[in-house]
């Protein structure tokens, strides 16, 4: 493949997908390997509505074709095992007892293809007391011990409010997809692969459980305090709800800070250790909680960068869609559809390699692509199709 060809098809253009994913973990891992040039195909149940008004789908499902299938029905599933034989790759995200009872695990898949990579993404595992479990990244978090980590002294925990444990394992997933495809071109054979929902986001907080096994101390919730860093938070501007992180890391910064703040209150802490300025943490904080309390959020964060401190505003949707610096770099991608008109969603975070924006497409509705998916990569003919269509096992929108 040329670069010329790189470029304009994407970097993982040779490569289909069967995409049985719902919610956010398997739809974000499928539409990531979407965005770089991977053939996805949704499968949809029929009797699942999947476009809404909010466009919502767009963020997840955008760059995949969908065809509308019920493997329930004997014949519906005989289509996706020669889908299974025409593809690379099947992601699934049921409890464990759904791919079992379909008759469609990964022994089964292998029959119509040996070189399938499957990847199962159930939330508590395939296998151990808590696998048919329901979950969600919420209670995935919670589990693996996140919400823990957040909050205050005096207070409950936290959750994230971004359901942790769903966009750490879509990435996990992407990678171990890449890395089970050039296993299979090395080696030629295809490969299982099981994500916990509740392992991902777990696995991101290894310094706290070696901390613990280190000391047996469990930290204490301190709000955006740190325990090495000091003044360190989230500070109110000037406004209705802005508010700018701070973050002071060694005494250099905390000079430049101190310069900036000039107030006689914190006098005896020019050229302080972090170990004095723990002492007067709370009199700091009240100190730049005052100075940045009538000010601009982005003028102070960008006048406090040139200083040398690292800060930057606390921003909200609103805020991050009229970002400047993201807008220049191309970041969002507008698009609409039959359900909503022109809305702005994430692009992709890292560029180069991707198919080009001009050529993504928005979400196809349940069925939309049955018809040419069964046409042109499975050869079915028009009298197959209507046949299937009378079954009631695919549908065609």
């Amino acid at each position: 493949m040329s670069q010329d060809q790189l470029v304009s098809d994407g970097s993982l253009s040779n490569i289909r997908v069967l995409d049985l994913t719902r919610v956010w973990a398997g739809p974000l891992a499928t539409r990531i390997m979407g965005d770089f040039g991977a053939e996805i195909i949704k499968i949809s149940d029929p009797r699942v509505p999947l476009l809404t008004p909010n466009g919502l789908n767009n963020k997840l499902n955008r760059n995949k074709k969908n065809i509308g299938i019920r493997l329930d029905i004997e014949s519906g599933r005989d289509v996706f095992l020669d889908l299974v034989s025409k593809s690379d790759v099947v992601i699934e995200n049921f409890r464990p007892r759904v791919m079992r009872n379909l008759k469609l695990d990964f022994g089964e898949l292998k029959k119509s293809n040996p070189n399938i990579v499957m990847v199962s993404m159930p939330g508590f595992g395939l296998t151990g007391p808590y696998a048919e479990y329901p979950a969600y990244g919420t209670t995935a978090e919670a589990l693996a011990g996140i919400p823990s980590l957040i909050g205050y002294s005096d207070q409950v925990p936290i959750a994230t409010g971004i359901a942790y444990g769903d966009p750490v394992s879509g990435l996990n997933a992407v990678t171990l997809i890449l890395a089970a495809l050039r296993k299979r071109e090395k080696f030629g054979v295809g490969q299982f692969i099981e994500i916990a929902l509740s392992a991902s986001p777990l696995c991101n907080i290894g310094e706290y459980i070696g901390s613990y096994s280190s000391t047996g101390i469990i930290p204490k919730l301190d709000g955006n305090r740190h325990d090495r860093f000091c003044p360190h938070g989230a500070f109110k501007c000037k406004g209705d709800d802005n508010w700018i992180a701070i973050s002071v890391t060694d005494d250099k910064k905390w000079n430049s800070l101190y310069n900036i703040l000039q107030d006689n209150r914190i006098k005896h802490l020019c050229g302080s250790d972090i170990e004095e300025r723990k002492q007067n943490e709370n009199l700091i904080i009240e100190v730049v909680e005052e100075w940045t309390s009538d000010k601009d959020a982005a003028e102070i964060a960008s006048y406090l960068q040139n200083e040398g401190i690292p800060a930057g505003t606390v921003s909200s949707s609103q805020q991050l869609l009229n970002d400047p610096h993201l807008n220049e770099r191309g970041f969002f991608f507008d698009t609409s559809s039959k359900q909503h008109d022109e809305k702005r969603f994430d692009g992709q975070s890292i560029p180069g390699n991707s198919l080009p924006k001009s050529s993504w497409i928005p979400a196809s509705d349940v069925g939309e692509d049955s018809e040419i998916i069964l046409n042109e990569i499975l050869g079915y003919t028009k009298e197959t199709c209507n046949k299937l269509r009378k079954e009631l096992a695919v549908h065609f929108g």
